[in-house]
């Protein structure tokens, strides 16, 4: 995952008193549709795009591609190349479901660019399987993907007083407005701390 961002200036929030709030990152939850549409994904026919063959054919789970060498060599044909499959479940996010992607890369890109593609594949916890992956053309920026997937920025109406504070990994809080820190809003949290924290004080919350 990527980096913490800095606080600026934040216009939009929802607003509710922390009264409601049981467990706070299950209440940040988002879905994982809202976090393709912040790099304005836009779903491709794998087969097509990627000129796979037949023996692809109800064969596009993840990890299978991950260590099929005739897909490496199939994306190289074409002139791209594949990223390490990533999962939700290795890190803290607040996608709602677990999930898995792979980015893929024009075959001369680096991985500090951005990706042309991602495959995305979801959970299903009904049938207790992974959902058939789809592919997504990329027309933005991954850095807003991966603050959609884990950074969060919550302001705390404490009386008169406000406390700004953000996350990038849903473990560590940081405090924004650093000046007001003292021994009840600290400079830092780890996730249960802020959640006690929440639970112990009348407040509203801004999340922002």
């Amino acid at each position: 995952m990527r980096y913490l961002k800095p606080f600026t200036q934040f216009k939009e929030s929802t607003q509710f008193d922390s009264s409601r709030v049981k467990n706070l990152l299950e209440s940040l939850n988002v879905w994982h549709d809202i976090i393709l549409a912040s790099i304005g994904a836009e779903q491709v026919d794998i087969h097509e795009e990627l000129k796979l063959g037949d023996v692809f054919r109800n064969k596009t789970d993840i990890d299978y591609l991950s260590d099929s060498t005739e897909f490496i060599n199939a994306l190289g044909s074409i002139g791209l190349k594949k990223a390490a499959t990533e999962n939700t479940e290795d890190y803290q996010t607040f996608v709602n479901k677990p999930c898995k992607f792979m980015l893929i890369y024009d075959h001369n890109s680096n991985e500090l660019e951005d990706p042309k593609y991602i495959l995305f594949q979801t959970w299903n916890e009904g049938l207790k399987d992974w959902e058939e992956s789809k592919l997504y053309k990329i027309e933005g920026n991954m850095d807003a993907f991966y603050d959609k997937l884990s950074s969060k920025t919550i302001e705390i109406l404490d009386g008169e007083d406000n406390y700004i504070y953000n996350t990038s990994n849903g473990s560590d809080w940081e405090l924004q407005n650093s000046d007001k820190a003292g021994n009840v809003y600290k400079k830092t949290f780890r996730k249960e701390d802020f959640q006690e924290l929440i639970n112990d004080r009348k407040v509203k919350l801004n999340i922002i």
